[in-house]
């Protein structure tokens, strides 16, 4: 049996579906291929991740509408919340302004974090930035770095990617299993054709280095032609998938991150520190030490009042490594003991890696790549092949997510308006010389 669409998009775990409604609602025939259910065993906590939604005036109507189709969000009243030894830091808390005039901070950093100053400035800081101490900088290379899918050291954060809006609204949300769902549902809506193979079995290429259908077994099997196609999964979960595709697409093998985050579920009991941290807190112990393992955790609230999820970036080689997983649970309950001395703080659950095998989780969800990894990511050998995942953003936030969609929106809706006007051209002409 064979299928067809002109844009198809390969996806996982809710990428692209945005990027799908508003190619569909060009005219485009658009299918999504999911294949969330291939790459891994991972709870609705492990997709969603400790990033949140930092809303700012980029983010457009339908791409909040996109957002709003899966599980709710809740707005963290005082903003994105830093949690140093010296004391809490909210973006868009009471005392937010003064405690950033207050600091240490050079002029045009605390311009840059509360969103005020102009491209140009902005630029012209970053051209000079080595001229400013870690003192003066640290929470540019902060914004930089704690979302960041480059790792780069403390007082060079800022050299890689892009910073994330600390000062906008910060929503965060309780994910589950049927957020996806109603999301496909969604995209149903909107007209895009949602498919769920049992496996993408091979590829099909035509002249000029360009792919033109893909093999899938399934409800609907067959060869699927295409036009244009969108790939949003890493290397790493493409050979996961599939080694032969991972060959066509990705030649040069599978890229393995440097680092990645994890997810420990931890009990806290009730105390005076406890009951007043946000629905999100970013914990950062000594902000001279690396930004990693137990020094920067992430500490999110759960539906239970006495269970939070506490996310630390780890090297990827130490993944599935069990004692080292368990010493990482030690110091991190050490620390958050130190913080908050009557919670007793119980590991409830390890990350996934503790539990299952590189077989059955594949690769990490939010894998973090060396500086020196830069040159294989984001490379594409085919012409009509358009990349999108954690190897092309910047940062784990919807706004690197949403940039990098509009950018091949425009691509694949120009090619669309060209080829409408080549088939107008060719009609006319057998009109004209029948």
């Amino acid at each position: 049996m064979e299928l067809g669409s002109p844009v198809i998009l390969i996806s996982a775990f809710g990428r692209g579906h945005w990027l799908a409604a508003a190619l569909a609602k060009e005219g485009i025939k658009t299918t999504l291929v999911d294949v969330s259910s291939k790459l891994g065993v991972w709870p609705s906590e492990d997709v969603e991740g400790p990033f949140g939604f930092l809303r700012n005036e980029r983010v457009s109507e339908s791409q909040l509408e996109r957002l709003y189709a899966d599980d709710p969000y809740d707005e963290v009243s005082n903003g994105f919340t830093l949690w140093l030894k010296e004391g809490p830091f909210e973006f868009k808390g009471p005392v937010s302004k003064y405690k950033l005039d207050q600091s240490s901070l050079a002029a045009p950093v605390k311009e840059i974090i509360a969103g005020s100053s102009a491209d140009k400035t902005a630029k012209n800081l970053y051209k000079h930035l080595e001229a400013l101490s870690f003192d003066q900088s640290w929470i540019l290379h902060l914004a930089h770095q704690w979302a960041g899918t480059t790792y780069a050291p403390n007082a060079r954060g800022a050299s890689v990617g892009a910073a994330v809006p600390l000062s906008s609204s910060f929503l965060v949300r309780q994910a589950t299993r049927n957020g996806l769902e109603k999301s496909l549902t969604w995209l149903a809506s909107k007209g895009v054709e949602v498919m769920r193979p049992h496996q993408i079995m091979d590829v099909s290429f035509g002249g000029g280095k360009s792919i033109t259908g893909l093999e899938l077994s399934g409800e609907k099997q067959g060869l699927f032609r295409l036009e244009q196609i969108i790939w949003m999964l890493s290397s790493e979960e493409t050979y996961f998938l599939n080694e032969r595709l991972g060959k066509y697409f990705f030649p040069e093998g599978a890229l393995e991150p440097e680092w990645c985050w994890v997810r420990y579920r931890v009990g806290l009991q009730q105390c005076f520190e406890r009951d007043r941290l946000p629905l999100h807190t970013l914990v950062v112990d000594d902000l001279s030490s690396p930004w990693t393992h137990e020094n920067m955790m992430v500490l999110q609230r759960t539906s239970l009042a006495d269970q939070f999820d506490v996310w630390m970036r780890i090297p990827t080689v130490q993944r599935f490594n069990k004692e080292y997983l368990t010493v990482r649970s030690d110091r991190m309950k050490k620390l958050l003991t130190a913080r908050m001395s009557l919670s007793e703080p119980q590991i409830l659950s390890f990350p996934q890696e503790y539990y299952y095998t590189y077989a059955q989780l594949g690769a990490s969800r939010f894998p973090v790549f060396g500086e020196k990894q830069t040159s294989r990511r984001g490379r594409a050998g085919f012409g009509n092949l358009h990349l999108d995942g954690p190897e092309v953003w910047p940062h784990y936030s919807w706004g690197a997510y949403f940039d990098n969609h509009e950018r091949i929106q425009l691509q694949i809706v120009n090619w669309w308006k060209e080829k409408l006007l080549k088939e107008q051209k060719e009609k006319k002409r057998k009109e004209q010389n029948p």
